[in-house]
């Protein structure tokens, strides 16, 4: 009889532990990047990893910068998945199948002629301007010998002050970023010398 009060009090107490944490806020919006507009062609190869970056605007949250210089989360609106799996995501479908050559994710340990090491070094908000900037190194696959590189800034205003228009603006701005990203890529991995 004891042992069964124990358990009903214990089972009470945690039952009333659950209603006492605060409920997930459910953001008003969720956002996606889609398709990067323009697609390139590709000659060889190429391991696309996720960019680094940090935490506050590589996740799904959406960051915004006071006019004092604090990072403030936007309420009400995040991404679908987190921003630079988003990127990379976008980045491989940037690349046609027109070319001799393929993108393919790095979870795929597949060999590559290339590979390409981005990190992510700034994807906010500031007042109606989303900015996005990229750092990117092209590696030769095998030897991971740094090739060329390349530093990508964009911009986008966004149509309305609200956070749903900021929200699309910041999309704007990392589109375009992976565009010019995937333009570099196109330009720089060329199809290697066969071996004699």
């Amino acid at each position: 009889m004891l042992r069964r009060l124990v358990i009903t009090l214990a089972a009470a107490s945690l039952a009333s532990c659950v209603s006492l944490l605060p409920e997930q806020e459910v953001p008003e919006g969720l956002y996606r990047f889609g398709q990067v507009e323009t697609a390139h062609p590709l000659d060889a190869s190429i391991i696309i990893r996720e960019p680094e970056a940090s935490r506050l605007f590589g996740g799904r949250a959406i960051a915004a910068e006071d006019n004092r210089g604090a990072l403030r989360l936007v309420p009400g609106v995040e991404w679908t998945d987190s921003a630079t799996r988003m990127m990379q995501i976008a980045l491989l479908d940037s690349f046609t199948s027109e070319g001799a050559g393929v993108a393919i994710g790095s979870d795929t340990g597949a060999d590559a002629d290339y590979e390409l090491a981005w990190r992510m070094s700034d994807f906010t908000l500031s007042g109606t301007t989303a900015r996005c900037r990229i750092q990117a190194t092209l590696l030769e696959g095998h030897s991971r010998k740094v090739l060329a590189q390349t530093s990508v800034a964009t911009s986008a205003v966004a149509q309305g002050n609200d956070n749903a228009s900021r929200a699309k603006a910041l999309t704007d701005a990392g589109r375009a970023c992976v565009s010019d990203v995937a333009a570099f890529v196109a330009e720089q991995a060329v199809a290697p010398e066969p071996k004699s």
